[in-house]
């Protein structure tokens, strides 16, 4: 019981970092969402760790903490291609922005 009430004052934290973070615009209503309900799934996890049970059994796992492991490692997969998308698109921006500048200046 300790370890859930730790992890409940850790999500509610983690909830109010994600409204703060709306409030002062650094992240838009899509990532307010996205990230929200992420915690709130993952609390619900931790209140009802048998729900993960029941939804391994029903898609052929053996455990629902095999279940989590292995949609994590999707979602990690996929957040990490995102992101290599996102710093290649960024690397060309800044390659034509130094090229543009370089052009500029040289005349």
């Amino acid at each position: 019981m300790f370890l859930k009430l730790i992890s409940i004052a850790f999500l509610l934290f983690a909830i109010t970092r994600v409204w703060l973070r709306f409030r002062d615009g650094s992240i838009g209503m899509f990532g307010a969402f996205g990230w929200g309900g992420l915690w709130l799934v993952i609390s619900g996890v931790v209140w009802l760790p048998n729900l993960t049970d029941r939804i391994a059994h029903v898609i052929g796992i053996g455990r629902g903490a095999d279940a989590i492991v292995y949609a994590s490692i999707i979602i990690l997969f996929y957040a990490v291609f995102r992101l290599y998308i996102k710093a290649e698109f960024n690397q060309h921006q800044i390659t034509n922005l130094v090229r543009a500048i370089a052009l500029k200046n040289k005349e």
